[in-house]
């Protein structure tokens, strides 16, 4: 006797909700890794007037073992860039302030870099719009980064941050 294409249908149907939800190979739902680096935005505590700059704070978190490339890293690897969106009332209103990186020979490239290890805070100045409405607002801040451990290379991967701000009116 032939299975009707209903009975067919409903268990292959079980079938890809099992393998999905196992996370069995071949799966559409597969889990994203880890990465030794996590990005942290502060927004700033008081409110800025539209015209005005305003600094907010970028920290950085590196597992041990891993090492982020600078801001001035020249390239090969890829240097550490942020930037702020387009089609938003924040630009980047003047230089990024950063620590010292470390400097020392990295095996994964072959040739002397510089790297931050542990934790780092990039000072991002946002430049509001004139005009802009007063009432809260989110910045977006893209981060473009690459990491290393002694071994082994991730390849460039970008983290958006929101940054929240208080607008008031310009003066």
């Amino acid at each position: 006797m032939k299975m009707p294409a209903y009975l067919r249908l409903a268990g292959f149907i079980s079938t890809a909700a099992a393998a999905v939800l196992l996370g069995t190979p071949g799966a559409t739902w597969a889990q994203q890794p880890r990465t030794p680096i996590t990005w942290t935005a502060v927004s700033p505590a008081s409110s800025v007037a539209a015209g005005a700059t305003l600094k907010a704070e970028l920290t950085v978190k590196i597992d041990e073992g891993w090492h982020l490339y600078s801001l001035t890293q020249n390239p090969p690897p890829d240097p550490t860039r942020i930037v702020v969106a387009d089609g938003q009332p924040f630009t980047l209103g003047g230089k990024i302030e950063a620590p010292a990186p470390e400097t020392g020979f990295d095996q994964a490239q072959g040739s002397d870099t510089e790297f931050y290890t542990d934790r780092v805070a990039f000072k991002v100045p946002l430049t509001v719009a004139k005009g802009t409405a007063p009432g809260k607002h989110v910045a977006k801040i893209k981060a473009t980064w690459q990491a290393c451990s002694g071994t082994l290379c991730l390849r460039p991967q970008t983290s958006t941050l929101d940054v929240t701000v208080q607008v008031t009116a310009s003066k």
